[in-house]
């Protein structure tokens, strides 16, 4: 981290009061007044995690049943009908109306819309099915959290989660978001679409959120993930899907499987789908550094995670966290690549031994 930039914070607290406790790594905190920390998220290679609520870890009681995360997938029979129902004009549409909003930081106004309507599609693609759920996670802030979910058949207390945040930050005067990250709460989205569409509901529950806060350091992910563990909930996977949206001129497309923070075991059986179900882009190691995206919560909270990205992050989009992150730079084909993962991950986990 800057040296310079550090000091200046360190000088701030000093002189104007300290309010949250801020988390840059393993070893580094620092106490930040938090007006300033909307100008922390503005640096987009700036990585941090708010434990001001949760300063002694997420949770203490982890629900620890053993599951065993498959090495091959097994489930093709019912995975490869799903693929051709995911729609990459479906996925345009949706990344268009998130990025509309004027901004979607978590304590405005247009933030908590943005979760409203994220939440009527939800209930639109539910329709009256009993055992699909659609709820918001409130917070103490403005904008809630959002949780859906597919209640499984026989072993409904085991959950696979997919995961992006709903949230939107920019140094400018707008904060579109169209990559970070309407691009992947739209991909969760699709996953929902599609399997609600052909009726499917695997043995385990799959839920799907869009977590409030991440840009103001993980807030909406680490309160979920709290709740979850402090109440046993046995969650066997968690998939975080950041900005899917990418593909820098001049490189070969590829979904981005993060090493660091994740779990290995999750990690290899997501390559092993990517091969088996996707192929075209295939996947690429890639590292993503402390608190980057919201699966670093469920990772301190001990939960099983894996990460998903664009690209490796050298290639990742210049220009999340401005007025420039929009749509027209987008390729909802490579957003269909990684929405067809998703199935396959709700799938092939929902069913697995």
């Amino acid at each position: 981290m800057n040296s310079l930039f550090l000091s200046l914070l360190v000088l701030f607290t000093v002189v104007y009061g300290a309010e949250r406790l801020i988390q840059f790594n393993e070893t580094y905190t620092l106490w930040i007044d938090e007006s300033e920390i909307e100008k922390l998220s503005w640096d987009p290679n700036l990585h941090f995690m708010d434990i001001t609520d949760y300063p002694n870890g997420l949770g203490d009681n982890i629900n620890k049943q053993k599951f065993t995360i498959p090495i091959t997938p097994t489930h093709q029979t019912v995975v490869n009908p799903l693929l051709s129902q995911v729609d990459p004009f479906n996925l345009n549409a949706e990344i268009g109306a998130l990025s509309s909003y004027t901004t979607r930081y978590y304590t405005s106004d247009t933030g908590a819309q943005a979760v409203n309507y994220f939440a009527e599609q939800y209930r639109f693609y539910a329709g009256s099915t009993s055992y699909i759920q659609v709820n918001l996670f409130p917070h103490s802030w403005l904008q809630p959290s959002l949780i859906a979910r597919i209640v499984g058949t026989t072993n409904p207390n085991e959950i696979i989660i997919l995961g992006g945040h709903i949230d939107s930050t920019s140094n400018g005067a707008t904060a579109p978001g169209a990559d970070d990250d309407a691009s992947g709460s739209s991909t969760v989205l699709e996953v929902f679409r599609v399997l609600t569409s052909q009726g499917f509901r695997g043995e385990r529950t799959i839920e799907f959120h869009a977590y409030a806060a991440e840009e103001a350091g993980l807030l909406g992910s680490q309160a979920i993930a709290n709740n979850y563990a402090n109440a046993g909930r046995n969650v066997v996977a968690m998939l975080q899907f950041d900005m899917t949206g990418y593909i820098r001129a001049g490189t070969t497309p590829t979904i981005g499987v993060v090493t660091d923070y994740t779990a290995t075991d999750l990690s290899s059986f997501v390559r092993a789908l990517v091969s088996e179900y996707v192929r075209t882009p295939s996947f690429t190691n890639t590292q993503c550094g402390y608190a980057c995206s919201d699966h670093a919560s469920w990772y301190r909270a001990g939960y099983t995670d894996a990460f998903v990205f664009e690209s490796t992050f050298a290639n990742s989009n210049p220009y999340i966290h401005s007025p420039n992150d929009l749509l027209n730079r987008l390729d909802s084909n490579h957003c269909a690549a990684f929405a067809k993962l998703g199935v396959a991950y709700a799938v092939e986990l929902s069913y697995a031994e």
